[in-house]
């Protein structure tokens, strides 16, 4: 059994303080190409650099050439045109 050592009051002070700055939520979103093509540029708005996981119309995972334009924008190139959805996370 673990065994606390020190007293109350050392452990109050050294207690995590609470930022607003990391780890507030969970900032996601879901772009849905509607119409085909081998070039997506995309505004997600998220304000950093995501994980971008794409799908194609029948749901079958596409591999792409991400590109960070800015930590709100990217491009993502393909070698062929289709519709589908990308995910940001």
């Amino acid at each position: 059994m673990a065994k606390y050592i020190g007293s109350a009051a050392s452990f109050a002070s050294a207690a995590p303080q609470i930022t607003n700055n990391i780890f507030t939520t969970d900032a996601n979103f879901v772009h849905d190409q509607g119409t085909t093509s081998a070039q997506w540029v995309i505004d997600h708005n998220l304000g950093k650099k995501c994980s971008v996981t794409v799908v194609d119309s029948s749901n079958q995972v596409v591999i792409g050439q991400v590109t960070y334009n800015t930590v709100n924008r990217v491009t993502i190139d393909f070698e062929n045109s289709f519709s589908g959805k990308a995910f940001f996370n």
